[in-house]
């Protein structure tokens, strides 16, 4: 009879050979959310696009979930993990990306700096990513457990990188714009964060209140939309002066 450890280290084995991993890279990279400056083919101005996204109606409770399949991760969750796909703080909706999607006219550049997206505590964190088209994506694994990360794009290349130990880390870029590309761990699937790809530096996703400003903008007319994991998007629209920010409220439900 084999030995438990030993089937565990084959199998672990065998899922990082089809998996393949990533070896350490540069530190220090920008966090994940509103893109940095980017270097622009296009004009940035002063101007700029700020509000709350509110949410309308009741939010689903927490989802519990069941962590026996991976002792590390019940581990890190002595009483538990609950998942809110819905976060509403004060009638505030929180990771919900805040973008302009008509109105920009010029070519952007992306920023050299990575995006990191981090899987913590069996969580990605965090779950709702933004970059630019060809902007790195630093994929990191900080648990002491194995997770792959396998987004499933549909307009761009779908990968799927095994990461076994802690501090692993690999880079990707995505080549075309896409919204809420679907990413999760086969390991764990509970687990699952957004990818959205821009074509241009005018995002940003709602803090915990459901607060967002989009800068740098320049003078324009612009449709603006807000996008989130589980509900119906909604559109509206800002006339945006340079040296003055515009107020625009939108509510998802």
């Amino acid at each position: 009879m084999i030995p438990r450890g030993l089937l565990i280290i084959v199998a672990t084995g065998a899922f990082f050979a089809r998996f393949g991993g990533g070896a350490a890279l540069d530190p220090a990279p920008v966090a994940a959310g509103p893109a940095a400056a980017a270097t622009p083919a296009g004009d940035t101005g002063s101007g700029g696009i700020a509000g709350k996204v509110s949410f309308s109606g009741t939010a689903p409770p927490p989802q519990r979930v069941n962590l026996s399949a991976d002792p590390r991760c019940a581990a890190i969750h002595k009483g538990g993990l609950k998942r809110q796909p819905v976060k509403v703080k004060d009638g505030g909706l929180a990771d919900v990306l805040v973008y302009v999607k008509s109105g920009i006219g010029a070519s952007y550049s992306a920023p050299a700096e990575p995006v990191l997206l981090d899987q913590i505590g069996c969580e990605y964190r965090p779950s709702m990513t933004v970059l630019m088209v060809g902007q790195p994506l630093r994929i990191r694994n900080s648990d002491d457990t194995l997770h792959n990360i396998h987004p499933r794009p549909t307009a761009n290349k779908e990968f799927n990188i095994g990461q076994p130990r802690q501090g692993m880390e690999v880079t990707r870029r995505f080549e075309k714009p896409e919204l809420m590309i679907t990413t999760g761990c086969d390991v764990h699937p509970w687990m699952r964060a957004y990818v959205s790809v821009m074509a241009h530096p005018f995002f940003a996703v709602t803090n915990e209140d459901g607060s967002y400003e989009i800068k740098a903008l320049p003078d324009g007319e612009y449709e603006v939309e807000a996008v989130h994991s589980q509900l119906k998007s909604v559109t509206g629209k800002a006339s945006v002066k340079d040296g003055k920010t515009s107020a625009l409220n939108l509510t998802l439900s």
